[in-house]
């Protein structure tokens, strides 16, 4: 008998049962029995409504819900807005980003805005778990060893402790789709250490003096001087040209290297390469060089505004071992601005200036700039298409 047909025939015995005697309704769970192959203390059970019938509904154990669907609504349209962080993160960026939301979506009832400012991680995560995309495959590692100044540039043995801003740590990503071989674009990645203040900018083959060229336009860009550069063994960062930029000026940079085949040396820019480039502009391939200049643009206004402003992040800070598990300890999560006004001995002047630029930023706004921008990057026409047209 179909779950359907034990569903009628319960529901029709449930109106006959409850006039019927002690007899009378011990007749009835003997018929119930016979007819669905019941155990008697199951039908019992369903005769006296303490389980559900069969395809009905049934309700969950626990206490009710706390959290529904307007919760869930607006913690989807921040979530993909900011890129899609963890709980952790996001819930350091809900009262950042909710004056916006209500701004361009209208405003909350206090209630609401309450209850998504209490909500935890854990809870956050929870809701959006339905949301959440599945992360693409990794792309091609495009780190080629410089082996002329590898005597001259020290490895770094230790992680830098430091309490300020200014060391850097630099790494480079390959927009080469599913092959090495061509010109191709790359993203040049800077984060600093205390802050996690991150600058991106595009160069067309990783050439050294492109590389140079952009990192004196990233040190232009940060509102901190840098104190100490450390990169991977890569050609584009162990060359004269840069050697020359960081050691000839009045106060040299500390240049360092990572250890060979260690990416933990640099895990913080390692880190930056998904978040700020590939979750960005994908594992397409790049090959017109008019993309990385249009690449630049994005880089140096929109994204970065959009990734040191409004997005928190966390820092590692320990592992801690208990027995054979590793429990890794992080700070609270901070955007890098936030970071960097608390830090000591920060020019007032920079603050007060990016504090006027924040005021006239608004992330929705960003997110939609971005996109129109990214757009314009990824439909350029490639080389290859280029010649053939020719």
């Amino acid at each position: 008998m179909s779950q359907n047909s034990k569903r009628e025939v319960l529901l029709k015995m449930r109106e006959r049962y409850a006039g019927r005697g002690r007899e009378g309704r011990s007749k009835l769970i003997d018929e119930v029995c016979e007819l669905c192959s019941y155990d008697r203390k199951h039908a019992i059970k369903l005769f006296n409504g303490k389980l559900p019938v069969a395809g009905g509904s049934r309700r969950r154990g626990g206490p009710r819900r706390r959290y529904g669907e307007p919760e869930t609504a607006v913690l989807k349209a921040i979530w993909l807005a900011a890129e899609q962080p963890c709980g952790k993160r996001l819930k350091a960026a809900l009262p950042l980003w909710l004056p916006f939301y209500e701004a361009e979506r209208g405003n909350l009832n206090e209630p609401l805005r309450d209850r998504l400012l209490a909500l935890s991680a854990a809870t956050i995560d929870r809701l959006l778990e339905s949301c959440r995309v599945a992360l693409g495959s990794r792309g091609r590692c495009g780190t080629r060893p410089g082996t002329l100044l590898r005597k001259q540039i020290p490895v770094r043995t230790e992680h830098w402790d430091v309490e300020g801003p200014g060391w850097v740590e630099a790494d480079t990503v390959a927009h080469c789709g599913e092959s090495m071989a061509g010109d191709f674009c790359w993203s040049l990645t800077v984060t600093d250490v205390h802050t996690q203040w991150t600058e991106n900018r595009a160069v067309w083959n990783k050439g050294q003096h492109a590389v140079r060229e952009q990192i004196a336009e990233i040190e232009a860009a940060l509102p901190f001087a840098i104190l100490g550069f450390d990169s991977d063994n890569g050609g584009e960062f162990l060359n004269w040209h840069l050697a020359d930029y960081f050691r000839e000026r009045p106060k040299p940079v500390c240049f360092t290297r990572s250890r060979p085949h260690r990416k933990n040396d640099n895990a913080r820019v390692e880190q930056k390469n998904w978040t700020h480039v590939r979750q960005l502009v994908g594992y397409e391939r790049l090959e017109n060089p008019a993309q990385a200049g249009l690449l630049n643009d994005l880089y140096a206004k929109e994204w970065g505004w959009f990734r040191n402003f409004f997005c928190p992040a966390m820092k590692h800070l320990r592992t801690e071992v208990e027995g054979s598990r590793k429990k890794r300890i992080y700070d609270k999560p901070q955007t890098p601005f936030e970071r960097l006004k608390a830090c000591a001995g920060v020019n007032p002047e920079q603050i007060e200036r990016l504090e006027k630029l924040k005021a006239g930023l608004n992330p929705f706004r960003l997110k939609e700039s971005i996109e129109k921008k990214l757009r314009r990057v990824l439909r350029a026409p490639s080389q290859r298409a280029t010649r053939v047209a020719a």
